[in-house]
């Protein structure tokens, strides 16, 4: 025990008896287990901080619920919002040959896009290789205009995971803006019909 014989440096132990010897070896146990713990702990942190950006991108279910809420809300008070839509070739790959790299992409993903947008917009899973941006009280012009800076921001942040992994993925953006009664997914469509490559 690496501790036990630390403490051999600091005692004696031929001037100590039974009792001292077990109440030693019992701290050099304590102390192993509380080192053991606080690595479980740092791991677990770590891990946490990997997936905080991921953590506030909604699951594709909750992100067509939230969409369709605000649609609902826009509806009856007025409103116009506006959806992005991003899709990475490559990604999807990823998830089932190399899922550390595909986690490392998702993060990087996730990041950017948390980051530059406002806190009343919502950012969601679509598929495994897309993403959704609702842009509240947002005109089309607009969209496309933020669409534009965010996949400069994305193919910038991806770079540098790609030439740590070399692998490489296209970017693909669109943006639409709903007319009155239109569903998420009529949104969604439309977005990735009007795609624009980086």
């Amino acid at each position: 025990m690496d501790d036990l014989k630390k403490l051999e440096n600091l005692f004696d132990f031929n001037l100590l008896d039974k009792y001292q010897l077990e109440a030693l070896e019992n701290l050099a146990s304590e102390v192993s287990l509380l080192k053991r713990k606080n690595e479980a702990l740092l791991k677990k942190v770590q891990e946490y901080e990997q997936q905080e950006g991921a953590s506030a991108i909604l699951s594709h279910n909750d992100f067509n619920r939230e969409v369709a809420r605000m649609l609902a809300f826009d509806e009856r008070y007025g409103g116009t919002t506006s959806i992005l839509y991003f899709d990475f070739s490559g990604l999807e790959k990823l998830s089932d040959t190399k899922e550390a790299v595909y986690r490392d992409f998702v993060k990087a993903i996730s990041d950017t896009l948390v980051s530059h947008v406002r806190k009343s917009d919502i950012v969601g899973r679509v598929a495994k290789s897309e993403f959704g941006i609702l842009l509240l009280r947002c005109e089309n012009d607009f969209a496309w205009s933020k669409a534009r800076i965010l996949a400069a921001l994305l193919e910038e942040a991806l770079f540098y995971v790609s030439n740590a992994h070399n692998e490489t993925l296209k970017i693909s953006y669109g943006a639409y803006t709903f007319g009155e009664k239109e569903t998420a997914l009529s949104g969604l469509k439309k977005a990735a019909k009007a795609l624009t490559s980086v």
